[in-house]
């Protein structure tokens, strides 16, 4: 499948939940004023990487996506939020579209870099590559999304800055 092809559906995807959009965004201004915490910072991510799909066109250069991996990481991705957030349809689209973007067209984390998560577990990029510390204990989790993230595990400080 082609880049374009997946970026066509995602657009279209996020368009049909554009009520959804425009309540997220009034969350954003009113929590605005309070202190973020770690999901502030996802919800952020995730919005802002909403916003640049909705503002771009096209895909360029055009690229293959192998189809098997897409429709794998769907499948993984609606048992997680079936688990999650059963019945919350809207949710789902919304973040399922994202979670599309950034794996496979940004090439992007699932997770938004520098933030930690807890003590042990963060997200760092050191040149064009993205390091999660968590990666490799979530690798065995069978419901963990971990293993489409483009993130690669910390090994013998390969991610220090």
């Amino acid at each position: 499948m082609k880049a374009s092809e997946l970026f066509s559906q995602i657009r279209r995807d996020l368009m049909e939940v554009s009520g959804y959009i425009a309540q997220i965004e009034e969350a954003r201004r009113t929590r605005a004023r309070d202190p973020p915490g770690t999901l502030t910072y996802l919800g952020d991510y995730n919005y802002a990487a909403c916003s640049e799909i909705l503002s771009r066109d096209m895909i360029t250069p055009d690229f293959r996506i192998d189809r098997g991996s897409v429709e794998k990481f769907e499948l993984a991705l609606d048992r997680y939020l079936n688990t999650y957030a059963p019945g919350n349809k809207e949710l789902k689209r919304y973040t399922s579209s994202v979670s599309l973007y950034l794996t496979f067209i940004a090439k992007k984390p699932l997770h938004p870099p520098e933030v930690p998560f807890s003590e042990e577990i963060r997200i760092v990029k050191n040149g064009e590559f993205y390091y999660c510390s968590g990666k490799g204990r979530f690798l065995q989790d069978p419901s963990s999304l971990c293993r489409y993230c483009v993130c690669r595990p910390f090994i013998d400080g390969a991610a220090e800055q």
